[in-house]
């Protein structure tokens, strides 16, 4: 890119007049007078030059060749991900759709253009955009925080936000369906009214003796290092439902509490600062509760945030036996 007459005007007025004053102390210092003002006269008519060739560019509208100031600015145009004209390749995805006439599912097939950053949610969106206003999903963040975007693509319960078409294509194309664990709404729209009641329902929150000091309290809750690593990794829960949806057990027994409920109690039942004490343990300590897992580990490797539901659900059996343990040691 080529500078601007303007812009040597400036380079030479900061450091061109320096040099050559510098070159005229030394000149002056060494008897050279006559260098020293020729010197200081090629400044002089460099710098009236250089002014007038500026003071034309500014005010006469004249800009120099190849200036980025004549380059027209091309703003991107709004556009779901996925959308990209003239760039990618075509993808297909078979979506599931429900039939409100034979009220059944029936599968429907897409065809959109992809890069190698489109998402399946970013894919969906321009169906719904482009093909098919129709189509009905939850979404809302884009960016795998808020957990709505949760379904079924490939068989494979997962956050849409977070899975790229190109590693989710099987067989040239990618299949995109409702989760499976919970009661069917409408497409790819599941009700999670029943999620979160078992959510409520294992007390999902630090529960102090004293009320007015839970709201109130003179000094924080100090924990140690050790103690919050303890309920630290089953915190990041989003409450997506892609556990209850891999889990075989939820899918068997709709009364099971479920791996996300359950790897809840155990993050607070964990936590120093709870005052519960035992209450949530016999709650759970039922066959819908901890033992009706069957240790399948699927909702470990289905869950966007590393959280392992899993193992929370061992831990609350491990408490379990401790205090049977120690109240038979007690009695």
């Amino acid at each position: 890119m080529r500078a601007s007459r303007y812009m040597l005007f400036l380079y030479a007025a900061m450091i061109g007049t320096p040099v050559l004053l510098y070159i005229r102390i030394f000149s002056l210092a060494g008897g050279m007078l006559l260098l020293s003002t020729i010197l200081l006269a090629l400044a002089a008519i460099g710098l009236v030059v250089f002014g007038i060739l500026g003071y034309m560019e500014i005010y006469s509208g004249r800009r120099p060749e190849k200036m980025p100031l004549d380059i027209p600015v091309h703003y991107a145009p709004a556009r779901h991900e996925g959308r990209f004209e003239g760039e990618g390749r075509s993808v297909t995805l078979r979506v599931a759709r429900f039939d409100t006439e034979s009220k059944m599912m029936k599968e429907k097939e897409y065809c959109v253009r992809a890069d190698r950053l489109t998402t399946v949610l970013g894919a969906l969106l321009a169906i719904k955009e482009n093909d098919d206003p129709t189509l009905a999903m939850r979404y809302s963040c884009r960016m795998g925080i808020c957990g709505s975007c949760g379904m079924v693509i490939n068989g494979k319960p997962a956050l849409a936000c977070e899975t790229n078409v190109f590693d989710s294509i099987s067989n040239g194309k990618i299949m995109v369906e409702p989760m499976y664990g919970h009661p069917l709404t409408r497409d790819l729209v599941t009700d999670f009214d029943d999620f979160f009641e078992k959510h409520v329902s294992v007390n999902p929150g630090l529960y102090r003796k004293n009320g007015a000091e839970k709201y109130a309290a003179k000094k924080p809750y100090d924990q140690s290092r050790k103690e919050i690593d303890k309920f630290l990794p089953y915190s990041y829960c989003i409450m997506c439902g892609l556990c209850l949806d891999a889990c075989p057990v939820v899918n068997a027994n709709p009364n099971f509490a479920g791996p996300q409920a359950l790897s809840q109690a155990y993050r607070y039942h964990a936590d120093s600062r709870d005052q519960m004490g035992d209450k949530r343990l016999f709650d759970i300590d039922t066959v819908d509760g901890v033992w009706g897992c069957e240790f399948a580990g699927a909702c470990s490797k289905v869950c966007p945030k590393g959280v392992d539901p899993a193992a929370a659900i061992q831990l609350l059996k491990g408490e379990l036996f401790k205090k049977v343990a120690t109240d038979e040691k007690e009695g």
